[in-house]
C-alpha cells in the first residue's frame, strides 16, 4: 500500500512540475516543419509543449523499441522451451520402449531359460547398469 501511495505521489510530482515548466516557458515558438514551394507550413506553441512532446514522443519510441527487443527474447525463449519439451517427449517415449523390451527379455527368458545361458568364456552381463 506505501508503495501505491509513493508511486502516485511521485507522478503527482512530475505532473505539478510540469505544469509549472510550461507556465516558466510560455513564450510561444515557430517551429517550421516543412518548406514547400518557398512557403513554410509549421506550427507555434510554448516552449515548454514543444520540451513535453518530444519527451513524449522520445518516450513512445524508446518503449517500441524495448518492446520488440523484449519479444524477440521471448520468442527465443519459447523456441527453446518448446524443442526441451520434444527432447523431454523423445526420451520419454525412447525410456517406455526400452522397458517394453526389457519386459520382453525378462518373458522370453521365463519360457525359455535354457536359451539364453550365457557362453563359458563369458562374464554374464548386469541388467540393472543403465
Amino acid at each position: 500500500m506505501a508503495s501505491a501511495i509513493a508511486k502516485v505521489f511521485l507522478l503527482l510530482l512530475i505532473i505539478v512540475y510540469c505544469a509549472l515548466f510550461i507556465q516558466w516557458n510560455g513564450e510561444p515558438t515557430w517551429v517550421r516543419g516543412v518548406v514547400y514551394m518557398g512557403e513554410a507550413h509549421g506550427y507555434s506553441l510554448p516552449l515548454g509543449w514543444w520540451i513535453l512532446i518530444s519527451a513524449g514522443v522520445g518516450a513512445i519510441v524508446m518503449a517500441i523499441a524495448t518492446w520488440s527487443q523484449w519479444a524477440a527474447q521471448k520468442r527465443a525463449a519459447d523456441s527453446a522451451a518448446t524443442t526441451v519439451d520434444k527432447a523431454k517427449a523423445k526420451l520419454q517415449e525412447l525410456a517406455e520402449k526400452i522397458k517394453q523390451q526389457r519386459q520382453e527379455i525378462a518373458k522370453l527368458k521365463e519360457t525359455a531359460p535354457d536359451q539364453f545361458q550365457p557362453a563359458e568364456d563369458q562374464p554374464e552381463a548386469d541388467e540393472d547398469s543403465s
